[in-house]
């Protein structure tokens, strides 16, 4: 088994390197501008999985004017830091760190809120049960392991990155889903924590059982809401000229919510269709009871913004593994969040 160090500086060049336009993301105009001109396609940018479910439906309906483009996760950062994306849906803390390092994005809306779970031989396991157990780990450095570390640091239960068990400590081993289940399976591992769909794939492949569901542990630690975990950004460029148009699209995003649930297939096939060239949806399947458990509607920048300041304030008291740096600098300000 292979130890995995901390990806701080691999997530930093994700995030800043520039990456190459592809699939469906090419330049382009369509008409119906008011002012009698052409109108630039807006690229919308968002990564596989339940990020991508949370706007199924205008890729359903081939929202007019707007150009959707799925990709794998690791790469959303890059296209919204070179520009590439006019609009992305991407994990929360990615955002807030690119807007911190003077990229000009605004937040439109909180689309997720918590597709994470623990997998596990038992339901019920608390967090103090951790303690001692060799625990897998989606997302070094993101949303997944740092809503963990968080609850691990707010219940005084400390974490090492280990492969082996360390007494009264969380083993904590970094991998992919694909790569996490089958170590599971072996015994390699005591729970592993995924996101949705994975979480469903996991069970399937296992025989295992939610262990923990993180969105309730979230509400129990901090004010009783589940934590913001994906959102939707615009370029600030797009805002300040397209205004109308912006607003227009979250309308339709808001008024899709419930489509997916309703209409698994369907949202399954949006999401492979609009793939970027070359890659595959991870989505084998989808059924009500999956995007159920994925937590996704709308909820405007101006609606989320306290939540999201508390999840930040949080996130910024917690330090980098092995850097003794905070993961988060400092809480987005006020112009952060996109005012209707």
């Amino acid at each position: 088994m292979k130890k995995l160090g901390y990806l701080v500086c691999a997530v930093s060049l994700a995030l800043v390197f520039p990456l190459t336009a592809c699939g469906s993301g090419q330049s382009g105009k369509t008409q119906g501008d008011p002012t009698g001109g052409d109108k630039e396609t807006v690229h919308v940018y968002m990564p596989d999985g339940a990020p991508a479910i949370a706007l199924a439906s205008v890729m359903d309906s081939g929202y007019d004017g707007f150009d959707f483009t799925v990709v794998p996760s690791e790469t959303i950062g890059g296209v919204v830091a070179n520009g590439t994306a006019d609009m992305a849906i991407m994990p929360i803390d990615a955002a807030a760190k690119l807007y911190n390092g003077n990229v000009e994005i605004v937040m439109l809306s909180v689309n997720t809120h918590g597709n994470l779970y623990m997998v596990g031989g038992e339901q019920d396991v608390s967090l103090s049960d951790l303690k001692g157990k060799r625990l897998g780990v989606i997302g070094q450095g993101s949303v997944p392991d740092n809503t963990l570390r968080m609850l691990l640091k707010n219940a005084n239960i400390d974490s090492v990155i280990s492969e082996t068990a360390v007494n009264g400590k969380v083993a904590l081993y970094y991998n992919a889903a694909t790569a996490l289940i089958p170590m599971y399976k072996q015994n390699k591992l005591d729970y592993i924590l995924l996101g949705e769909p994975a979480v469903t794939n996991a069970i399937n492949a296992t025989g295992g059982k939610i262990s923990m569901d993180m969105q309730q542990q979230w509400e129990a630690a901090f004010d009783g809401q589940k934590f913001p975990q994906a959102c939707l950004v615009a370029k600030g460029s797009l805002v300040k000229n397209r205004k109308a148009d912006v607003d227009k699209f979250l309308t339709a995003v808001k008024d899709s919510d419930g489509w997916a649930e309703q209409n698994p297939d369907k949202a399954r096939q949006a999401v492979a269709d609009n793939m970027k060239e070359g890659n595959q949806t991870t989505l084998a399947a989808l059924t009500a009871q999956i995007v159920q458990r994925c937590n996704i509607s709308y909820v405007s920048a101006s609606d989320a913004k306290a939540r999201c300041n508390a999840y930040f304030t949080q996130l910024s008291g917690l330090t980098a593994y092995g850097l003794g740096t905070p993961v988060l600098d400092k809480v987005p300000d006020d112009k952060f969040y996109y005012q209707s």
